[in-house]
């Protein structure tokens, strides 16, 4: 009975996801098309999508005290309404002819807090409804149902907003919050241990968030990791529109390719993972994920250094690409739910989702600058050699700490 119960909940959560994942890329891709159609600034575009990333960088170091605080069924559920209304708030302003760039930038703001509030807890749930030795499978299902709507979002975004307009494709995202609320509230969870956190005030309990990751040496490694690994994924989201225009063929029709090659791997890896028992592999799942990044991005330099213009050879450059990718996250995500305290998850996922969604930006700022005074084929194999050094140095370091504490 119990196992049923676990399959039923985690059917229920990452069904929610997939939905609520596929109507968000369909309302990013259509709102793009709009700001663009309608403004004609790439400017304004850049200015979306900063509204959509930094108030969830800032709330994501704060949400984690509110998620252990609240119940966490309560939390999805009302997250998800309340990001419902604010994209129903957006329809009815484009139905009625009213809708601008005040109301787009205020709406992004306030479904990148919520944003921040969400993802967190789905994290800390998981753990909840699953046990330790699955975790990782459950991760994996989670990153495999992500590369479907990373791949089928889109390209229905792009024709639903071409057939049926941005009005249709904006209430899809409205229905699709509200039809994963309802999910979650079908959600049957078992009480976290907070008896403790109840006399505290918020304010302290994000600051015992705070202190408890610095004072553990293994979350502020893996902390370290997620921000070098989107850091170094950042960089090839600059680097691939310049690499597309060098292919043979249309330029936007090349990256289309690329976004397909590399939605597949997600795909791919995560239906695989999700089917092998890695228990107790999670660290040299992500670690060796690291180490074929580093070697995916040596092998990239060195093919275009070498004027290889066909698309199709770099089919298992970013296949390979996004499957360490998903490969590391499976990992780190296991590792960190199986050995934090439940009721600290909340505080520890929003710690590092505002971690890795800082230096994601910052390294699209870098590189932009440093495309303007190196080739990318020199970037991509220096960031190789840098990864491939850092993987090793990871590893071995994680190996002698686990020889000293077999020695103690």
């Amino acid at each position: 009975m119990e196992i049923i119960n676990i399959n039923k909940n985690l059917y229920l959560l990452l069904c929610g996801q997939l939905i609520s994942q596929i109507g968000d890329k369909f309302y990013a891709l259509a709102l793009a098309y709009w700001v663009l159609q309608t403004t004609h600034s790439p400017s304004m575009m850049g200015l979306v999508l900063f509204s959509s990333m930094a108030p969830a960088i800032v709330a994501g170091f704060f949400s984690g005290g509110f998620i252990d605080f609240f119940n966490r069924k309560t939390l999805l559920v009302n997250t998800d309404i309340i990001r419902g209304l604010v994209v129903t708030a957006v329809v009815f302003s484009y139905s009625i002819g009213v809708l601008n760039m005040f109301i787009i930038i205020v709406a992004e703001v306030m479904l990148s807090i919520y944003s921040a509030f969400f993802d967190p807890t789905v994290q800390a749930v998981i753990p909840q409804i699953v046990k330790k030795e699955e975790l990782a499978r459950a991760n994996a299902k989670s990153q495999f149902l992500g590369g479907i709507a990373l791949v089928v979002g889109p390209l229905l975004g792009g024709l639903c907003a071409a057939w049926l307009g941005y009005g249709f494709v904006f209430s899809f995202n409205a229905l699709s919050f509200f039809i994963a609320s309802i999910l979650a509230s079908l959600l049957v969870l078992e009480p976290t241990l907070r008896e403790t956190h109840f006399e505290k005030q918020i304010k302290e309990n994000i600051f015992d968030g705070f202190k408890y990751v610095f004072q553990k040496r293994s979350i502020v490694s893996i902390v370290l990791i997620v921000a070098a690994l989107h850091f170094f994924v950042g960089s090839v989201q600059v680097i691939m529109p310049v690499f597309a225009l060098t292919l043979k063929g249309n330029g936007a029709q090349n990256l289309g390719y690329i976004e397909a090659f590399y939605g597949a791997g997600v795909i791919l890896t995560g239906f695989l993972l999700s089917l092998v028992n890695i228990n107790n592999q999670e660290k040299k799942l992500m670690y060796g994920g690291i180490f074929i990044i580093g070697i995916v991005y040596t092998v990239f330099g060195i093919l275009s250094n070498l004027a290889i213009h066909d698309i199709f050879p770099y089919f298992f450059i970013f296949f390979s690409m996004s499957a360490a990718v998903v490969g590391i996250s499976t990992g780190y995500r296991a590792i960190l739910q199986k050995n934090v305290e439940n009721e600290m998850a909340g505080r520890v996922f929003g710690i590092i989702g505002s971690v890795g969604n800082f230096t994601y930006p910052v390294a699209i700022l870098v590189f932009g600058v440093l495309l303007d005074w190196f080739k990318y084929e020199q970037l991509l194999t220096f960031c190789g050699i840098i990864v491939i050094i850092l993987s090793l140095v990871l590893y071995n370091l994680n190996r002698l700490s686990s020889s000293v504490r077999l020695y103690d």
